[in-house]
Formats: C-alpha cells, sequence, structure tokens
C-alpha cells in the first residue's frame, strides 16, 4: 500500500499527532524521520541542514539520495508557505493534519511545555491564510471533537489509497 519511494511533509494544526504518525511510518514503514523543529536530534543526517536552510531543492535531493521514504514533519509557520511551495514542486505530498480546534487546544496545554499563547496564534494564522482549504494537499480528519485520534491504520489509507 505505501509507495517504495515516497516523500511527504506531515503538516496541520498542532497537537494533532503529525509526530506520533511519522515515527509510526519509520517503525512501521522503514521511512526516515525528519522533525524539522527539532535540529539536530530529529534528523537522521544533520548536515543537511544547510541545504534546508539555503535551497530546498538541494535539500529533497539529498534526502532522496539516502532515503527512499521520508516524512518531513513540520508544522510550517503560513509566513514560509513559499517554502511548502518548494517542496511540493520537488514531488513532496503535502500531508494536512486537521481536527476539532478546541480539543487540539486541550492536548496542547495537556502536552505541555510551550505557552499556549503559541498555539492561539498559530492557529489565528491558519484560519487568516484559509488553510487546509488554500493548499494543495491530502486532509487527515486526525482529531475529533469527541478527542478520538484516527487510528495509523486509517490515516496510510487516506495518504496512500
Amino acid at each position: 500500500m505505501v509507495p517504495e519511494r515516497t516523500i511527504i511533509l506531515l503538516s496541520g494544526i498542532p497537537a494533532t499527532r503529525k509526530s506520533t504518525f511519522a515515527r509510526h511510518l519509520a517503525r512501521e514503514h522503514g521511512f526516515a524521520h525528519y522533525d524539522l523543529e527539532c535540529y539536530p536530534i530529529g534528523w537522521p543526517h544533520p548536515e543537511l541542514k544547510e541545504a534546508w536552510n539555503t535551497n530546498r531543492r538541494i535539500f529533497i535531493a539529498r534526502v532522496c539520495q539516502r532515503h527512499d521514504r521520508v516524512a518531513l514533519d513540520w508544522g510550517f509557520p503560513v509566513t514560509c508557505v513559499s517554502w511548502v511551495k518548494e517542496l511540493q514542486d520537488c514531488g513532496v505530498k503535502l500531508i494536512w493534519f486537521d481536527g476539532d480546534v478546541a480539543r487540539a487546544r486541550q492536548e496542547f496545554v495537556e502536552r505541555g511545555g510551550i505557552a499556549v499563547t503559541q498555539f492561539d496564534e498559530q492557529i489565528a494564522a491558519i484560519q487568516n491564510a484559509g488553510y487546509p482549504a488554500s493548499l494543495d494537499c491530502v486532509i487527515v480528519p486526525a482529531l475529533s471533537a469527541s478527542g478520538v485520534f484516527l487510528d495509523p491504520r486509517q490515516i496510510e489509507r487516506t495518504i496512500f489509497p
């Protein structure tokens, strides 16, 4: 079901378990998981950071030289949408983890470590940008209003039909 060669970008509403799903893909399907917000620990090849910072096309080419399956994990700020477009132009498939915002906020608070004001600011920016409707992406309904997260196998079927 999962293609032999694929590269995806997991983005979306904070606290909808994008990183959890990326770790599932790594464990179950041999994906290289690049947590772009957690350098250098979240990078299988930290030496690629300079390419990421300067040229996304070169970054993707170098990542694809090293791995057949790649999950980039990045809840990108809306101001970086041009970088996302660059990635898509290189064949990266954008996956948007959507969900009930109030439940995601609750998950974010329970997880701790980051001020909830950052969640609120990111949600406001996402909504003002019209995401995910204005993006060319696969939308995953990751978190319901009742607080149920979509099972990883169901997410796989949505992403890799």
